[in-house]
């Protein structure tokens, strides 16, 4: 396996055991309380504890704290010191590591063997998300920012877990620069923004892909958020400052022969004149409507385009889960067999992250995910595996792409199980319509690209903006002369309006945010494509885990 000089440069820090010199020969290895309390206040001549380790345990805890950015930096003495500091603690199935909303941030945790389920707010996240298994590291977060428990984790077997406490924590910590921990920090917390969104922790639509709504028109008169008029209403307010401007100008400066709240006299000279202009304005108004219209519903049909591309991306993974479920190897009594369930799960896992970065190279808010930090925290989260880690951040597998990368992985191992005693029934129609089906995904995620770079010439979209911008500047002049005063509210409302349509057809072109043009309204929660895929990346698997015989 190929790998690129960073990587090998990472992991032959892995030594032997640390000098287990001084280390104190009544550190405990054997199971203790998990909820020791201890000082919160470092003082300046705090030594970390030493806890005597295993070779073997060593380079576990050196390999897993080295794929994690907030410790790839620490010196190797110092490195060597932390891993010196974890102690080891032993959980029976159900205990509670941690819980949510814990203000008391003792420990952070890395898990040796077993595996973990987290909850938030009593309800247990979807897998992966929602189960931490071995190298994933817990805690820090709360640890890092000073803030209470995010989540509630519970045994969900029998684990072993290391934990260092918060001073050691802290004192190894501030061994970094402080210009370096600060941009530390805010990195770490964009990218767990990010994984967050995809985890469901956080939604921007309550779970739903685009933001709904009610067919009542009472409901939809009171929102505000998310709705044109909070993107149009200070451009409208603007144009009718202008209009009062000049309304007040015309009263002060001309010989005005009617009223305050009356039409203005036709035959008055300058009202003659405004009123000329008001004829040309009025032959561009049926121009601009057509051609912004035009331009609303081209932009919505590319919106709709790409809207589409990712449910048939979603539909071809479900595809290829129900294939492999349906063709699966079984035992006498119906259940899969070993093999059958492996392939299953690696081609799931495989996918899961084939569409997390499939969509982290089209939206820049998801394109941290791609960078080694994203992927080193991706891995802490247990969203993947250090093997997996380690390929992708190989100079192959960088240049080819990591979304393309795991897509390969997905055909290899669909296809290595279709192999005689490989899990899946060996069949070339089955495998035909399996290659079939994933040939198309790559060309379903290929073609969404194309969306984005297609999506409006700018001599278009140019000549709308400049069309729109110079009918709603003339519309003070052009309307005054009909309508006097009232002009105003005319004025805010046609600026509403056209200035409005033209937003929306902007926010079209959109969908993913990259323009941060405006972000509350059709803008795609890509965190729910993800996450309903992930669901489905197991969700034909458990189906039909026992069929009947």
């Amino acid at each position: 396996r190929n790998r690129s000089s960073r990587s090998r440069g990472q992991f032959s820090r892995i030594a032997s055991s640390p000098d287990n010199n001084d280390i104190d020969p009544q550190s405990p290895k054997k199971p203790i309380n998990i909820h020791v309390p201890i000082e919160k206040e470092l003082s300046p001549d705090y030594t970390p504890p030493k806890f005597k380790k295993e070779e073997e345990e060593t380079a576990f805890l050196t390999r897993t704290l080295l794929t994690n950015f907030m410790f790839h930096s620490l010196p190797d003495a110092t490195l060597q010191k932390l891993v010196l500091a974890f102690e080891e603690v032993d959980l029976k199935k159900g205990d509670n590591v941690m819980k949510q909303g814990d203000t008391e941030i003792d420990y952070f945790y890395v898990i040796r063997s077993g595996s973990c389920s987290v909850e938030i707010d009593g309800k247990k996240l979807p897998d992966p998300y929602g189960t931490m298994t071995e190298g994933t590291i817990l805690g820090e977060l709360a640890m890092l920012y000073n803030n209470p428990r995010a989540a509630t984790v519970l045994a969900k077997t029998n684990c072993k877990l290391y934990r260092v406490d918060r001073q050691s924590f802290r004192y190894f910590l501030d061994n970094q620069q402080p210009q370096e921990k600060e941009n530390l920090m805010a990195e770490l917390q964009t990218i767990d923004n990010v994984i967050d969104q995809i985890a469901g922790v956080k939604m921007r639509y309550s779970g739903d892909i685009i933001q709904q709504f009610r067919p009542n028109r009472s409901w939809l008169w009171r929102q505000w958020r998310g709705t044109v008029l909070q993107h149009s209403y200070k451009i409208s307010l603007l144009n009718m400052v202008i209009t009062a401007a000049i309304s007040l100008a015309i009263r002060r400066r001309v010989d005005c022969n009617w009223g305050l709240c009356m039409a203005p006299d036709p035959s008055h000279v300058v009202i003659n004149r405004m009123a000329t202009f008001g004829k040309g304005w009025h032959y561009t108004m049926g121009l601009t409507t057509f051609i912004l219209t035009f331009f609303l519903s081209q932009s919505y049909g590319m919106w709709r385009e790409l809207y589409n591309a990712g449910r048939k991306i979603q539909g071809r993974l479900n595809d290829v889960g129900m294939l492999l479920a349906t063709s699966a190897d079984r035992d006498e009594e119906g259940r899969y067999t070993p093999a059958a369930e492996k392939v299953q799960d690696d081609v799931a896992r495989a996918s899961r992250l084939f569409h997390t970065f499939c969509w982290a190279s089209f939206a820049k808010s998801f394109g941290v995910l791609l960078t080694p930090r994203g992927m080193s925290r991706m891995l802490s989260r247990g969203l993947m595996t250090q093997s997996e880690f380690i390929t992708l951040q190989g100079a192959d597998a960088k240049s080819a792409g990591a979304k393309h990368v795991c897509m390969e992985w997905m055909m290899h191992r669909a296809l290595k199980g279709m192999k005689k005693g490989g899990g899946i029934e060996d069949d070339e129609a089955v495998k035909h319509v399996v290659l079939e089906e994933l040939c198309a995904l790559r060309g379903t995620y290929a073609g969404i690209g194309d969306i984005l770079e297609g999506r409006m010439p700018l001599a278009y979209a140019h000549f709308v903006q400049i069309l729109v911008d110079t009918f709603l500047v003339t519309a003070p002049v052009a309307l005054y002369a009909e309508m006097g005063v009232w002009s105003v509210f005319s004025v805010g409302v046609i600026t509403l309006f056209y200035s409005g349509l033209l937003s929306l057809a902007k926010i079209f072109l959109d969908p993913l945010g990259n323009d941060n043009f405006f972000n509350d309204s059709v803008n795609c929660d890509i965190g729910v494509f993800i996450r309903e895929s992930n669901a489905g990346s197991t969700r034909w698997k458990d189906g039909i885990s026992t069929l009947p015989v």
